[in-house]
This record gives structure tokens, C-alpha cells and sequence, in this order.
């Protein structure tokens, strides 16, 4: 039985050197107001509330969370003074491409990285990013976590710019050794009010349906863990089990504890209620009861999103996967409306982790072993900075 997750994201704040125009704060990014800089100080107590509600793994995030000169600092109060069993970074890989700043994250304890990779090439890559060379940037910063022994997993949002590449990334991933690939729809969480921006990067679903499952027929044999999320159920027939949405995040440990994130933020009262919401409009109140109460916490924060700017459509209501599905993101239906859903026919699912290939690949606060990492390192002391390298081994 999966156990629920014991993960929560710490946001640094919003500052980043690249523009993705999907980036959920496209617009704080662009005009540099980061009134929602975390200091230090603010940081630490954050984790320190994290670690009182039971959570195991650590997420730093931002905006470009490199960009702070205080990320080492985080890192270790977080690994060794807190004792957080996974410490985690997500980055787009620009400053982790110089191998010595990379390895002075692992000596601050960083466990696992997950870099955000939109292209197959430089071209389609930069193009998104904004930053000339940001490709070569990425693809120098994953091979230094490889030879470094963290775990990589990598994020690519599907956009119009890139949908019709999605098997040339899926092969490249792989050839690059990575531990885990998700494939992330594009979601208005955020933004949604510019719709300028929405419109240039949403992609109809069917379509990018339909390269997804080329992708996954086409490297299935060699895929490494795999997941699609933000997606409807019912664009990837026969490839349910690779459809992780909010619902089954509560039981993926590579995914956020949506009460824990929502509590650190928002504070306990607010927590409470919009907990109380959520139970009354949780589907598999049942199932998710034999997990715990805090099981049930995570659950209803993360049915409460998926309440929240979503379109339930009548096709929704036919299908098997009603009671644990996203649905339509509103501005999607707008956009494209809903008459290429096609439910999908079956018993109702009322166990939103009914199949969770995710949560077969680790418990929280467990990282599997690292894919065929002996084959990629032809020196296992590659650095310079030898007293660094000491840290590292001695950790």
C-alpha cells in the first residue's frame, strides 16, 4: 500500500535569470517585484514548521533558487542541522553547469535535482528560456549531477512550442541517464489572468495526447520512471498508469504534501478551513481514511485545487476516472472547449493511487539506487577542489 507523501516545497522567492512564458510567475519574474523574497531567517523557520508536521523531504524552488547566495547555507541547516533524510533542488540548470558550484551543493547535503528542460535542442530550448546557450547550459549541469551521484529528474512542460518534439526529448533524457522524466501540461495556476500568455503556450490536449503516447510507444522498453501530470485521464487511453494529476499526488513522494506547503504559507486557521472544504468534497473519503488523518489533510487540500478554476464537463461524469481526475482547467475550456473528450468507459475509481507507479519506486524519505551510475563514471574523484571532495565522501 502506498504511503502518502512527506514532501513539501520551501519558495525562495521569484527572481530568476531566465523568461519561460509558462513559468507560473511569468509576471513577477518579468517585472523583478520580489516582494515574496524569503530571507534566510524566514527560510529556516519554515523548514523548522516542516519538520514539526512530520515532513522527511525538503523542496528549495523559486523563480531560480541558484541565484541565491545563501542556497548552501539552506542546504545544510536543512540535511544536517534539521536532519531531512532527501533535500531537494528545482532548477533550470544554468549556474550547475560550472562543476564547482555543483559540487558545492552536494557537499551542503542536495540529494536529488530536478531540472527544467523544454526542447530537444538548443533551438526549441532557448527559444523558451530566453537565455542564449541555457540548452548547453542544462545538458552540462545534468551530466555533473550524474558524475556526482545525485539523483536527476527532469521536467518538461508541454507547450505549443514543443509538443510536436515530445519523443526526441523522451530519447534524449534517456540517453542522458536521467532518473525520472515527467511531462507537465501546461497549467494557468498562477497567470491565468494573462491570457495572452495562456494562449500562446496551451496545447490542445488531444493533440498532445497523441505525441505523448508516440513518445511512450516508442522508448517504453528504456524508459526510466515516467509520469504525465495536469493532464485528463482520458487523453492518454491505455496509458492511465502514467498519469499522475493532483489527486495522486497525495501518494507520489517525488510530489509536494499539498497541507503541509498550504500550512507553512498560509498559516493554521485558514489551513484548517479550507481542509474542512476539501474533506466535504473528497470522493474517496473512504480510501484515503485508512492512510491517516494527515493523510486525509493532504488529500483535501489538493481535491480543494482541483474544485478551484476547474471545469467538470458532462463527459467527465461518464467517465471511469470522475472521482480522481483534474478535469479542465477553466481557461482550457475556453480555449478548446471539451468536445475531444472522449470518457472512458468502466467502473467509477475511487482510489485516486489505484495503480501509482510512482510510489513502486520509493517510500518518502527513500531515493532508489541511481540508474547504471557505475557505467557513467570513468573517474570517481573528478574534482579539483580535493577538500570539497573529502566533504562530499565524509557526508
Amino acid at each position: 500500500m502506498p504511503s502518502h507523501t512527506k514532501k513539501v516545497e520551501i519558495n525562495l522567492g521569484y527572481a530568476c535569470n531566465a523568461k519561460c512564458p509558462f513559468c507560473y510567475y511569468y509576471d513577477s519574474v518579468v517585472t523583478r517585484t520580489n516582494e515574496n523574497m524569503l530571507t534566510t531567517d524566514e527560510a529556516m523557520q519554515q523548514m523548522k514548521l516542516a519538520k514539526k508536521l512530520g515532513i522527511t523531504e525538503i523542496e528549495f524552488t523559486g523563480g531560480e533558487a541558484t541565484l541565491r547566495s545563501d542556497l548552501p547555507e539552506l542546504i545544510t541547516y536543512a540535511k544536517k542541522e534539521l536532519g531531512f533524510s532527501i533535500v531537494c533542488l528545482i532548477t533550470n540548470g544554468i549556474r550547475l553547469s560550472k562543476m564547482d558550484y555543483a559540487v558545492s551543493l552536494v557537499a551542503a547535503g542536495i540529494d536529488d535535482i530536478l531540472f527544467s528542460i523544454h526542447g530537444h535542442d538548443a533551438h526549441t530550448h532557448d527559444n523558451l528560456t530566453k537565455v542564449p546557450r541555457s540548452f548547453h547550459h542544462i545538458m552540462q549541469a545534468i551530466d555533473n549531477a550524474n558524475e556526482l551521484g545525485v539523483r536527476v529528474r527532469t521536467n518538461t512542460v508541454v507547450c505549443k512550442s514543443n509538443y510536436q518534439h515530445l519523443t526526441e526529448i523522451m530519447r534524449l533524457l534517456i540517453d542522458k541517464q536521467v532518473d525520472n522524466i515527467n511531462f507537465v501540461m501546461f497549467n494557468p495556476v498562477l497567470q491565468a489572468t494573462n491570457i495572452d500568455i495562456v494562449q500562446e503556450v496551451y496545447v490542445n490536449y488531444a493533440d498532445a495526447g497523441r505525441e505523448i503516447i508516440r513518445a511512450i510507444q516508442s522508448c517504453e522498453a528504456e524508459l526510466p520512471h515516467f509520469n504525465v501530470r495536469y493532464m485528463p485521464f482520458c487523453f492518454l487511453p491505455e496509458y492511465e498508469r502514467y498519469i499522475t494529476n493532483m489527486d495522486q499526488m497525495t501518494f507520489d513522494p517525488d510530489e509536494w504534501d499539498n497541507y503541509a506547503s498550504f500550512r507553512i504559507r498560509k498559516g493554521r486557521l485558514i489551513s484548517w478551513l479550507c481542509v474542512a472544504i476539501g474533506i466535504l468534497n473528497l470522493p474517496y473519503l473512504l480510501f484515503v481514511a485508512r492512510h491517516g488523518w494527515k493523510a486525509i489533510c493532504t488529500a483535501a487540500i489538493s481535491r480543494l485545487y482541483v474544485r478551484k478554476g476547474r471545469v467538470k464537463t458532462k463527459q467527465c461524469k461518464q467517465c471511469a476516472y470522475e472521482n480522481v481526475c483534474d478535469y479542465l482547467y477553466r481557461h482550457y475550456y475556453t480555449i478548446y472547449g471539451s468536445a475531444d473528450m472522449i470518457p472512458i468507459a468502466g467502473n467509477k475509481v475511487n482510489n485516486p493511487a489505484w495503480i501509482m507507479n510512482a510510489a513502486k519506486i520509493r517510500q518518502p524519505g527513500v531515493l532508489p539506487p541511481k540508474r547504471n551510475l557505475a557505467a557513467r563514471i570513468k573517474d570517481p574523484l573528478p574534482w579539483k577542489n580535493q577538500e570539497i571532495t573529502r566533504q562530499i565522501i565524509g557526508k
